[in-house]
């Protein structure tokens, strides 16, 4: 027997005349919320939801690196606190980095820059190389989708390196979406970009004739609105599972999540814990694989507040039992509606992109800002 059953189940309408019994001098539809994909009603029971067969937990507390200046103390330092991920830069020297760091029990993610020399690129991959017990990932932004020039040079780049990796821990196929944090960022927007910036990467595999990797890494912004951030992630998993089923991939799906820095610039330090908490609960509960966190989120260089910022997700795994099997929020219809319009509106952009030619012939005929714009 349900510990619900002796009550009776009660119906929209009864819902509605309680709200407004409880609060005068309100309509209805004022309780309405009005977003980019649509009209969400808060009494509306939906009859369709994403959820995912298994729920993901959050396995990476990854810290992002941006300066090089006594990098392995940072690291070390980083690592006490309870960080098991790191993201470096190629531009740094791989031989002064790692002394006293066990490379085996964490994961290393290395973003290729475009302005690293050959050497320093070489220097990253016979590292990663020397041990095939070491894991990650190697990250290059191949598709500079701001720019219309060229990307000839970058592909084969980005092919010679793939091939003269042995270590497979380390391939993937990366997307990076923390580009789109300017006037025209929204979470529809984010998205559609996203599997438009895969569905290209994809298709330079096949027609170079480059093995597609098992792993697929997708990160992305996360905002203030607690609600949105849950479907977005939910939506991501979705529609990038759905173009890898298109062409037929088995590839594990990672989302690594971080707080959009603009939310938090020239805020107060009280403010900014509480957006960077709001954000990394959201993204729990939503399924983020790795949780990211760096130096711009706080104003200090200061290693207490560094702690303080790592110890935001710990306390949530470890004390606030969200990061569980179940999907938390299943059930709750609001988060259902944001979740089914959202993916329905971002699908139909992605498409519309498509049939232009895709995103690089987009941005190159300067297509995008007319069709995310309408």
């Amino acid at each position: 027997m349900s510990l619900w059953s002796e009550f009776n189940e009660s119906t929209i309408d009864q819902w509605k005349n309680k709200v407004l019994d409880d609060i005068n001098n309100k309509l209805i539809n004022e309780f309405n919320w009005e977003t980019e994909y649509g009209n969400i009603d808060p009494f509306i029971k939906t009859t369709q939801s994403i959820f995912n067969e298994e729920k993901i937990k959050l396995s990476q507390i990854c810290w992002r690196f941006n300066q090089t200046k006594n990098l392995n103390s940072q690291i070390l330092s980083r690592l006490e606190d309870g960080v098991n991920s790191i993201h470096i830069n190629s531009g740094c020297e791989v031989d002064s980095i790692f002394k006293n760091v066990m490379s085996e029990i964490i994961q290393t993610h290395i973003y290729i820059d475009n302005n690293s020399s050959n050497d320093q690129i070489s220097s990253w991959v016979k590292w990663i190389n020397s041990n095939h017990n070491l894991n990650g990932s190697v990250r290059m932004d191949l598709l500079d989708i701001h720019k219309s020039e060229n990307n000839s040079n970058k592909i084969d780049n980005y092919i010679r390196i793939h091939k003269n990796i042995t270590n497979k821990n380390f391939k993937c196929i990366y997307v990076n979406g923390l580009n789109y944090n300017g006037k025209l960022n929204t979470n529809v927007n984010d998205i559609s970009l996203i599997a438009a910036q895969l569905n290209e990467l994809i298709e330079i595999h096949k027609k170079n004739s480059l093995e597609i990797p098992k792993k697929v890494i997708i990160s992305t912004l996360l905002n203030n609105s607690f609600l949105e951030n849950i479907s977005k992630i939910k939506v991501i998993r979705s529609i990038i599972n759905q173009i890898l089923n298109v062409h037929e991939l088995n590839a594990k799906i990672i989302i690594e999540t971080s707080i959009n820095p603009m939310i938090i610039l020239n805020k107060e330090l009280d403010f900014r814990i509480l957006s960077i908490t709001s954000s990394i609960m959201s993204a729990i509960i939503g399924g983020t694989d790795i949780c990211q966190l760096n130096d711009s989120m706080i104003e200090s260089k200061e290693d207490y507040w560094k702690k303080i910022i790592t110890n935001i997700p710990l306390i949530l795994l470890e004390e606030s039992c969200i990061n569980i099997s179940d999907d938390v929020v299943k059930g709750s219809h609001v988060i259902e509606q944001i979740t089914s319009k959202m993916a329905e509106k971002s699908w139909a952009l992605f498409k519309e992109i498509e049939n232009k030619g895709g995103i690089l012939n987009c941005f190159n005929q300067n297509d995008i800002p007319n069709l995310i714009l309408k």
